[in-house]
């Protein structure tokens, strides 16, 4: 495949609609599908074409990029009359880049690959903010000549783009990286919340834990800019991150490796979205915490 002239865009939530914001910047012209006519009108208003399917969606461009919440909505997207995979192929690229089982990834591309599409396992890191900014990471999996057709495309979204070897690969390195982030959020949460109950501010304990080996991304980034600011709304939603622990920790437990902190991290972020804070930030989970305390009769 030569130079990829246009894109269709299947999904545009907080991640999806930054994502198309910089594909139009760049001049790539994208037709775009969400399930939520609003999202698309807010394309179409930066200059998007509208599609009425994901088949729709699929049927002039060169690569069709998938941006869904799970495999399931994935495969909703893919079959059926009006689904991306009733188009033909002629040699085309579907690009899956939501957070999935790696298992999951390797099931899609079989079926993709099946109908003659081209496919590519490309997970995204970081936030909707940094998403908006064009600043998104990308981790890319599959064939060489796939990827390098891609690469362009991917600069306009992001400023990091990774090879992550093969099909299921790119997932499960998405994977580990969200166990890391989504167990430490947790620690991050009860840390700060220690802090406080010792009389101490956020901002002492953050200075010292950001001047030590303690330090990650919740402590020098997404806390101070989210939670502690007393702003909630989702960079990264909390219901989300429940998804993509879940994931990791059923892939540990079929692979046979050790999971204490994933398990009990879990159960703290159920207990968040059954109290209502699924649909906030992941750092919302220290308000989560907080209520607890609360309920304990302890402050």
């Amino acid at each position: 495949m030569g130079k990829i002239n246009s894109v269709g865009f299947i999904g545009l939530g907080a991640m999806g609609g930054g994502m198309v914001r910089n594909l139009l910047k760049g001049r790539i012209p994208v037709d775009c599908y969400d399930l939520m006519p609003a999202a698309i009108d807010a394309m179409v208003a930066e200059g998007a074409s509208a599609a009425t399917s994901p088949g729709a969606a699929a049927e002039h461009p060169d690569l069709v990029i998938t941006m869904l919440p799970n495999a399931t909505d994935v495969d909703a997207a893919l079959d059926g009359a009006d689904g991306i995979l009733s188009i033909a192929a002629n040699g085309r690229i579907l690009m899956n880049c939501s957070t999935i089982d790696p298992f999951e990834a390797r099931r899609l591309a079989d079926k993709v690959q099946a109908t003659g599409w081209r496919y590519l396992d490309c997970a995204v890191g970081r936030t909707a903010t940094q998403a908006a900014e064009g600043k998104c990471l990308f981790i890319l999996g599959g064939e060489a000549a796939d990827k390098d057709a891609v690469r362009p495309v991917l600069a306009d979204m992001g400023d990091t783009i990774i090879d992550g070897g093969d099909i299921g690969q790119a997932s499960s390195l998405k994977i580990v990286n969200n166990y890391l982030a989504l167990v430490s959020c947790l620690a991050t949460a009860e840390t700060l919340l220690l802090a406080e109950t010792a009389g101490l501010s956020a901002d002492a304990a953050l200075q010292v834990i950001n001047g030590t080996t303690a330090r990650n991304g919740n402590t020098e980034m997404n806390f101070p800019n989210k939670v502690l600011s007393g702003d909630v709304t989702p960079g990264f939603p909390l219901m989300h991150g429940r998804k993509d622990l879940a994931i990791a920790v059923d892939v540990m437990q079929r692979m046979g490796v050790p999971s204490f902190l994933g398990e009990h991290a879990l159960k703290a972020f159920d207990e968040a979205g059954e109290r209502g804070h699924g649909l906030n930030d992941c750092s919302d989970i220290l308000n989560m915490l907080a209520s607890l305390q609360q309920e304990n009769g302890k402050s």
